[in-house]
């Protein structure tokens, strides 16, 4: 038989760093890991020594031996080689430092990060006369000897920043917390070492390892995680039932994309906030706790159907999609009116973060099977839901930029008691709606206030400002569609029109423009810019008196002159008007 000449062996990174002196390529990018993958990792170790694990495996890397005595080039796998080697630098400062000193597991701290024989003893303080074991790019090489060797370095880098992690990470344990975690890490966690000749091309082996296939995401790994319960021969009835359920998530959906905010939404349903940059493990650990000491399998077929289930895909769809699905439409909740859910839904659905509550109210509704509880159910999810569209979109008008992230966790963890509960009680969110009320927004006379004052410089902003007015008080006309009607400056934005605008002769007319008393909706078709059309108030009188959106008739009728005092007044008017339109409704 011939033997190959690539060969692959599983081996304990500590083992690996051992047994010689490493290079990373020239060719190769500088050291790039973000705080949030040193983190994953570190918190990964940590959960693999809390749950017991016999092991934890790394993946692979790859290495490229030279026939000489010069060292193995690291061809793959140097992000993960250094950022151990700097956890292993870390334990090693510990160990040196702390009271009482730990002088073997210094040694075999520093003999994995320098190339030293086993059998002699080593200290941090001599490391100026050790020869490092990996030598990182260029770029890194200076930090990374001065952090291994126990010096102090600035704050500028990636590599810097993954030591300061690090570093914050080790010396926040306590008793006998780091001789476990560095015994683990120097016991347990393995990796897949490639050992490549150097008469083989080794660029084209890292293509081969990846290039080729789909690369994993967050739901190709919980997918995975969720079959791993079925493993057993006599499951493979259920195994086949999971399988259905998950592929109806790809049918429906059919975005890889989609799935996953589906998958997340859904999750963060059953278990509260997941963070997006660590789904995966922080499903995988709530999926653990939950099963508990129950029948693991029978806890998981039971969450997979759920994820499965046609009408909560379709309900997903329906709230996100710009198609949704008119049949699963006309099974929701009708809402009393002019805002009805169809009005809702369009305002919320641009506001990823209300995702999760808007699916757990309405999965409330459509999964309740008791007619006279549903008629409840319904009732109180609508007003909920005109709550929460209140909330975001008066929360979006008032604040100079609306910050997803500061409602994510809020948002996804309420969604998680509307979703698990099961009387009436649950479904009020208000009071949540109030905890995350930053800009004070749920107060009528704190928002009107605040909008009566306001320019609206962003025109996405300001259309759907007037549109929403305006649809309260006008229905039933085609035209009203905001992709339909553009925003119109009363007084105009150019500078060379404003000369014959009266009434403006003596203020500046730029801190006028953008209130919104001086914003109207007109219709495409009805928006004419040029000096014409721009002249003066009289000359857009004619147009405004003839469009078939109320809201600028209603300038032509109530207003004969273009004043700031006018705007003023308006402004506060479309202020009074907003908080009737986005109003909020307490339950009696």
């Amino acid at each position: 038989m011939t033997k190959t000449k690539i060969t692959s062996e599983v081996r304990l990174v500590s083992e690996v760093l051992y047994s010689g002196h490493f290079e990373v390529p020239w060719h190769q990018r500088y050291y790039d890991w973000k705080v949030e993958q040193v983190s994953e990792l570190l918190y990964d170790l940590k959960d693999a020594l809390d749950t017991g694990k016999t092991c934890y495996f790394l993946g692979s890397i790859m290495l490229v031996k030279p026939t000489d005595a010069r060292p193995q080039k690291i061809n793959d796998g140097q992000q993960r080689l250094i950022t151990l080697s700097l956890l292993i630098a870390a334990f090693c400062r510990r160990f040196a430092r702390k009271r009482p000193r730990d002088k073997s597991r210094e040694t075999l701290a520093l003999r994995a990060l320098f190339c030293r024989p086993s059998n002699q003893i080593s200290q941090l303080t001599d490391t100026s006369r050790y020869q490092p074991r990996i030598e990182p790019p260029k770029n890194d090489k200076s930090k990374y000897v001065q952090i291994i060797r126990g010096h102090d370095i600035g704050t500028n880098g990636l590599l810097t920043a993954a030591w300061n992690v690090i570093d914050i990470f080790v010396e926040g344990m306590n008793r006998s917390a780091p001789k476990d975690f560095f015994d683990f890490l120097m016991q347990k966690v393995e990796v897949s070492v490639l050992d490549i000749p150097v008469d083989i091309d080794a660029n084209s082996v890292f293509e081969a390892l990846n290039a080729r296939g789909k690369p994993l995401d967050d739901v190709d790994l919980i997918r995975n995680r969720l079959y791993s319960y079925f493993s057993e021969v006599n499951d493979a009835p259920r195994r086949d039932e999971v399988h259905s359920n998950l592929e109806n998530t790809g049918v429906i959906l059919r975005s890889a994309r989609t799935v996953q905010e589906y998958f997340r939404c859904y999750l963060q349903c059953r278990y509260g906030y997941l963070k997006k940059t660590r789904f995966y493990r922080e499903t995988r650990l709530r999926i653990e706790k939950a099963v508990g000491r129950r029948s693991p399998s029978d806890y998981v077929l039971n969450l997979v159907a759920g994820l499965g289930r046609i009408d909560s895909i379709e309900l997903f769809r329906t709230i996100t999609s710009p198609k949704p699905n008119q049949n699963l439409e006309k099974r929701l909740p009708t809402v009393s009116g002019k805002r009805d859910l169809a009005v809702l839904l369009g305002e919320l659905k641009g506001y990823k973060v209300s995702h999760p509550l808007v699916f757990a109210l309405l999965h409330r509704f459509i999964i309740e099977t008791n007619e006279e509880k549903k008629r409840v159910t319904g009732r109180e999810a609508t007003r909920s839901l005109k709550n929460l569209a209140s909330f975001v979109m008066r929360t979006a008008f008032v604040a100079t930029k609306f910050e997803p992230s500061k409602f994510e966790a809020a948002f996804a963890n309420c969604a998680q008691i509307v979703f698990e509960g099961t009387d009436v009680d649950s479904l009020d969110i208000l009071k949540e709606l109030e905890r995350n009320d930053e800009w004070n927004v749920v107060s009528d006379r704190n928002f009107i206030r605040n909008m009566a004052d306001m320019e609206l410089r962003d025109n996405q902003k300001a259309r759907r400002y007037l549109f929403g007015i305006n649809a309260r008080i006008q229905v039933g006309s085609d035209v009203l569609r905001e992709d339909r009607c553009s925003v119109e400056h009363i007084l105009p934005q150019s500078q060379s029109h404003w000369g014959s605008w009266i009434g403006f002769e003596n203020v500046n007319p730029g801190d006028w423009v953008h209130r919104t008393g001086n914003l109207v909706i007109v219709s495409n078709r009805e928006n004419r810019p040029g000096a014409e059309f721009n002249r003066n108030f009289i000359a857009k009188r004619s147009i405004f008196e003839n469009s078939p959106i109320q809201m600028s008739r209603e300038v032509v009728d109530m207003y004969d002159e273009w004043t700031p005092e006018v705007i003023e007044k308006r402004s506060r008017q479309l202020a009074k008007n907003a908080a009737q339109t986005w109003q909020f409704s307490r339950r009696r």
